[in-house]
């Protein structure tokens, strides 16, 4: 396909000429590619390093995937997924691609505490870094930072890369899926105000490759176990909370519950995006204890709540205006639903 003169000019400002350049300096003096994202990865982290992972390889360039750990099972359908080494489990082999990397992708995180275990090794690495991204307030931790939160997702960051550099032809049908899924997850299927004119244009040119897009959204989005979906059930009967004065809805869900349940990584995606939907509410918030002790939590807002600055000042977290994520540790589920309704009524005055 020959790049629409159009899409060329609606790109990421983020890729000048001369990040242009740089990127292509790195690529082309590089003999070990390492490609990586955040904690926790979620289908931009995992749709990104695959789609670049795909993408160079169609240049010739062999990288190596490592994560910090596992993602949700409904995203091991993309293609790929096979070669990803996880730090978790992996620990060794991982190391030793980092430290080996003379290049090192660091994709959707804008910090290394960010990228979880893998933070130190990534502070600590001879290689040279790129940060490709689009979450606000980053780090200054890469030799070539690409930082644009206008924009809806990494992917689509990825994309506009292969637009810019005239390497949209080495965009296989593996790595459009990739892209395609991770641009769908992280603009909520295209719901959220970070959605463009030229998201569209850049699933255009997707589709043109050949992509089946109803194929994606079946494989991401409707192959549910039953125990997944009475566990949604479940959590919006038995555990959802509303303040409705403030249009606050909350779900916590401990350890007993997703036992209950039979509870696989990836089950309660989509949860907070239930509870934004109930008409009234404002801002969700779920929250699911991941261990003894741990408790992780995404947050959801419409209009003008900002929940990255929530998160970013009390929760350990950070993501953008209207999506963000956190974590509370050494606490039990009542303590951190007790630590919640505090902050609440400090930050809403309610």
């Amino acid at each position: 396909m020959t790049t629409d003169e159009n899409l060329l000019n609606r790109v990421s400002g983020q890729w000048t000429t001369e990040a242009l350049r740089t990127m292509q300096e790195i690529l082309s003096g590089s003999s070990k590619v390492a490609i990586t994202a955040h904690r926790s990865p979620d289908g931009d982290a995992v749709g990104s390093v695959l789609g670049l992972y795909h993408l160079l390889a169609r240049k010739g360039i062999k990288a190596s995937v490592v994560l910090p750990d596992r993602f949700p099972s409904f995203l091991d359908w993309i293609p790929g997924t096979e070669s990803i080494c996880f730090h978790s489990e992996q620990s060794k082999e991982s190391e030793e691609i980092i430290c080996s990397a003379d290049a090192l992708f660091c994709l959707d995180f804008n910090a290394p505490d960010r990228a979880g275990s893998l933070a130190d090794l990534i502070v600590s690495s001879s290689a040279r870094r790129v940060m490709i991204d689009h979450h606000r307030d980053p780090d200054s931790f890469a030799d070539l930072m690409i930082s644009d939160p206008s924009c809806g997702s990494t992917c689509e960051l990825i994309c506009d890369w292969a637009i810019a550099s005239g390497n949209w032809s080495n965009v296989s049908l593996d790595a459009a899926k990739a892209l395609y899924t991770g641009i769908v997850t992280d603009t909520g299927s295209f719901r959220f105000p970070s959605v463009s004119a030229h998201t569209h244009s850049v699933i255009a040119a997707l589709l043109d490759l050949g992509l089946k897009h109803s194929e994606v959204h079946e494989a991401t989005f409707d192959d549910q176990s039953l125990s997944r979906v009475q566990l949604h059930g479940f959590a919006l009967s038995e555990r959802l909370k509303i303040r409705k004065g403030a249009g606050i809805g909350v779900i916590a869900l401990d350890l007993a519950d997703l036992e209950r349940f039979e509870y696989v990584s990836g089950d309660t995606e989509g949860l907070v995006n239930r509870i934004l939907g109930i008409r009234g509410i404002q801002m969700a918030i779920f929250m699911r204890e991941s261990e003894k002790g741990k408790i992780k939590m995404s947050l959801r807002s419409k209009g003008y709540v900002d929940v990255q600055a929530l998160a970013t000042a009390h929760f350990d977290g950070g993501g953008h205006k209207n999506a963000a994520g956190g974590i509370l540790r050494s606490m039990t589920m009542p303590e951190a639903r007790l630590k919640v309704d505090e902050v609440l009524g400090q930050w809403f005055n309610i």
